[in-house]
């Protein structure tokens, strides 16, 4: 069907090379860019964001931390425009060290 030479099968398989590397390469960015996303929001899944998160939300979903202090974390983040640290917490009147540590792994902050 069509007769080539030597050299022109060379070209035509360099091409066809590059080509496909072009395509796996491409491919694999995508790829990694979608599993960085993925990898990113994975370590938050079942945590409460501190900064948006309602005061219904932080009774119900992180344990021990109560009514109250809720309304308390609500308050504090109002006044302060928000959390910039998790340890700010320790702010709170009612939130001891202790209590920190208990509630710090159901929390995070975007």
């Amino acid at each position: 069907m069509f007769a080539f030479t030597r050299q022109e099968r060379q070209v035509l398989a360099f091409i066809i090379a590059v080509s496909l590397a072009g395509s796996g390469i491409n491919f694999l960015i995508r790829l990694n860019s979608h599993a960085r996303v993925i990898l990113a929001n994975w370590q938050n899944i079942g945590k409460v964001e501190l900064n948006s998160a309602d005061e219904a939300l932080l009774d119900a979903t992180v344990p021990g931390l109560g009514k109250k202090l809720a309304q308390r974390i609500i308050e504090y983040r109002q006044k302060e425009e928000g959390f910039s640290d998790l340890t700010d917490l320790k702010n709170i009147k009612g939130i001891t060290a202790a209590k920190y540590d208990k509630i710090k792994d159901f929390l995070y902050l975007k």
